[in-house]
């Protein structure tokens, strides 16, 4: 079998990597793009876009929500595979990675203080469709940087730091969205700034010497057109499933939490709707912080890829559906503490799994950009699903156990990947 090799067929072949002690600039990169990044995420999406949709929207907030957030996403399932795919081709002075996370980090300030500015619903659904698109530009590149220069025994403690950088990030983002919830352009221009300046430090962390254009190159547009060629091959395709349905089933729930203790489980009295939820997600993310901690190094040493992946679908499925018998607030943050849990699991071996699985080619920022749309496209998908959930098929307890059976098919997912395939360091078997 051949492959592209930087836009020449040629033999499966591994890039020449990195002593570790080079590899620590590139995790501090990861890590710091990912935490102001998650940080401009967790605190719009949790606090400051629903504050303003329910300022605007009313009692239709619910439904201008899903539609916001849901069409906005199709922008994050876009903008990976192509940013990717643009980056595998770049040759300039700084690489071909570090000018995406840059421009991305500038072009994703400039968005959340379009974002702030909106006043309206086509207005705010235009500003979240730029922050989804530009934002993932950056928060995707960074990742081609483990199959480009991390050793593959150190792709647990890859995955971990990147994961690590969604917890602390989200912590952030929405302790700053409870701060600013009552003057949210502040809120945006805190956030934008910062994600601008951690954009900038993380491209210099992760500069890389200037690569040569090879000869014999194919046009784009062929690049373009092989752009999905990697979920041929079936043990990344079923990776490819199983983090989407697992995603899926956290974002239906974890999209409408202001809207849950608003109007299915009362906070404690003094405790704002808002509050609330920047407490329960602070409690989730500190237990998605020693998930993720613990998971990658174990995987590193282990090797059980699928064994992790297969018991944080479980107990996610499991954690989703305390709320529905246990309707307060203490079931709420029970059900935020375990979810939590679930997810860091996941999060501290997810690109450990995929990089195993992955074609190895030259196209690593491409075919990262379409397993990244197994993140985002449940983005597109939960909002509707969780409005008719709550509007047409049961309410809030609907959402929850919905969402906690689709969870459930993450685990008969990952049983499908071939354990010989992530059992050791091995490139994949011919696309099925």
């Amino acid at each position: 079998m051949t492959v592209r090799l930087g836009g020449v067929d040629g033999p499966n072949v591994r890039p020449v990597l990195p002593k570790s002690s080079r590899m620590w600039p590139l995790l501090a990169s990861m890590f710091v793009v990912n935490i102001f990044g998650y940080a401009a995420i967790g605190g719009v999406l949790s606090v400051l876009l629903p504050s303003q949709v329910r300022l605007v929207a009313g009692d239709g907030a619910p439904s201008a929500l899903a539609l916001i957030t849901g069409v906005s996403a199709i922008a994050s399932l876009a903008v990976p595979p192509l940013v990717g795919l643009l980056s595998d081709r770049t040759r300039s002075r700084w690489g071909r990675r570090t000018p995406w996370i840059l421009s991305g980090g500038l072009a994703t300030a400039a968005s959340l203080l379009l974002l702030g500015v909106a006043g309206s619903v086509p207005g705010l659904l235009v500003g979240w469709f730029l922050v989804q698109g530009t934002v993932n530009i950056g928060l995707n590149v960074v990742l081609a940087t483990i199959p480009d220069r991390i050793p593959p025994r150190r792709h647990g403690l890859a995955s971990t730091v990147q994961g690590l950088g969604l917890p602390v990030g989200s912590v952030l983002g929405v302790q700053l969205g409870a701060i600013f919830v009552d003057s949210v352009l502040v809120g945006y221009a805190v956030l934008a700034v910062a994600f601008a300046l951690a954009a900038a430090f993380s491209a210099w962390l992760a500069r890389e010497p200037r690569r040569s254009s090879p000869d014999g190159r194919q046009p784009a547009w062929v690049d373009v057109r092989r752009t999905f060629s990697g979920l041929r091959f079936r043990d990344y395709r079923w990776v490819f499933v199983s983090r989407a349905v697992l995603y899926l089933g956290y974002n239906m729930v974890n999209g409408f939490s202001l809207y849950v203790l608003q109007d299915f489980i009362d906070p404690p009295p003094g405790v704002a709707p808002a509050d609330g939820v920047a407490t329960a997600l602070t409690i989730s993310l500190v237990f998605v912080t020693i998930g993720t901690a613990g998971a990658g190094p174990l995987v590193d040493r282990l090797g059980q890829h699928r064994g992790f992946v297969l018991v944080s679908s479980l107990l996610l499925s499991a954690a989703l559906f305390v709320p529905v018998v246990w309707p307060t607030w203490t079931g709420f943050l029970v059900c935020a503490a375990l979810s939590g849990f679930a997810l860091g699991l996941y999060l501290g071996v997810d690109l450990a799994l995929a990089t195993l699985v992955l074609p190895k080619s030259d196209a690593g920022g491409r075919d990262l950009g379409v397993f990244h749309i197994a993140l985002t496209a449940p983005q597109v998908v939960a909002p509707f699903l969780a409005s008719l959930a709550v509007t047409s098929l049961g309410g809030y307890s609907a959402l929850f156990l919905i969402g906690g059976a689709i969870a459930l098919i993450g685990s008969v997912a990952v049983l499908r990947v071939n354990p010989k395939a992530v059992s050791r360091h091995q490139l994949p078997e011919e696309p099925t």
